[in-house]
């Protein structure tokens, strides 16, 4: 069944851009967008459904997205990345999910690059690598990312797959849904309080599945079957400034999501993590993420 236009209300966090494509949401379909800055001019976020909130500061996205759903009256929320574009299709598999679905779809870079939209949880070593950004020294095709990978084990062989998420239905408890794009029951949002918003930006996606899956009956996480859309990686994050304070919410981000870990592996990432966070912080004082 096709589903109505009212099904479903489209919510953006709006920082770093100056244009959002909205022609791929039917024209009676709700939209709220955040304002996280002043960039985004309502007129060229042309929709006639639009509800624009403008907080007067930068909430980050999880607080964001939180604020933009105390709006939605529909039985369905698509949380979009304004640096994502999407198609009709992409609305028609988003606005049909059912209520113990978080649905997904398939994502390439704007190069055309595959990307994964569902992963496994991150361990402790890979959470450090990623966030100490040790993997740039292994890119993709490398002889070092091919040690890189047998190196992290049974993680890593997972993640060799999910650069390219395939259509199907996956455990929360196995893997976490990416934030750039994905659909949820309203209420079930809001029932387990929506995005932590001690997570300014990164991980609060993770953070989000990681609750869901504890969830009687089970909530499952599924990739549609649509034509992958396009996902502008960092599109927010043009200036210095911007990916300044990008980094010291990962660095921040990162410690937190550690701390609520249990394991030594965890608590010894963690000190790790919380010592490249307060260099950032010296580094960068003026930065704020408001976390």
């Amino acid at each position: 069944m096709t589903p109505s236009p009212t099904d479903a209300t489209v919510v953006f966090v709006a920082f770093g851009v100056r244009t959002l494509p909205l022609d791929w949401i039917p024209s009676g379909a709700p939209v709220v967008i955040v304002h996280n800055d002043p960039l985004l001019d309502e007129e060229q976020s042309n929709h006639p459904g639009v509800t624009h909130v403008r907080p007067g500061e930068n909430l980050g996205f999880g607080r964001g997205v939180n604020l933009a759903v105390e709006f939605v009256r529909s039985r369905r929320v698509i949380v979009c990345n304004p640096d994502v574009e999407l198609g009709r299709s992409h609305w028609a598999a988003l606005a049909s999910g059912a209520a113990d679905e978080v649905v997904t779809v398939r994502l390439r870079t704007s190069a055309g690059q595959p990307m994964a939209s569902v992963l496994p949880y991150p361990s402790p070593i890979v959470l450090a690598a990623g966030t100490f950004r040790t993997v740039r020294i292994a890119p993709p095709g490398s002889r070092r990312r091919a040690l890189l990978t047998k190196l992290l084990g049974t993680w890593g062989q997972d993640r060799r797959w999910t650069v390219e998420t395939p259509p199907g239905r996956f455990s929360l408890r196995d893997r976490w849904v990416s934030g750039a794009v994905f659909s949820i029951d309203t209420e079930l949002f809001r029932r387990v309080g929506g995005f932590d918003t001690d997570y300014f930006l990164y991980l609060e996606d993770t953070d989000l599945s990681g609750r869901l899956a504890t969830l009687d009956p089970p909530i499952v996480a599924v990739v549609a079957d649509a034509e992958p859309g396009i996902h502008a990686v960092g599109g927010s994050a043009r200036d210095v400034p911007a990916a300044r304070l990008a980094r010291r919410a990962q660095w921040e981000s990162a410690a937190r999501y550690a701390s609520l870990r249990s394991g030594w592996e965890w608590v010894a990432i963690g000190v790790a993590l919380r010592c490249g966070s307060m260099i950032d912080r010296v580094m960068h004082p003026n930065i704020r993420t408001g976390a």
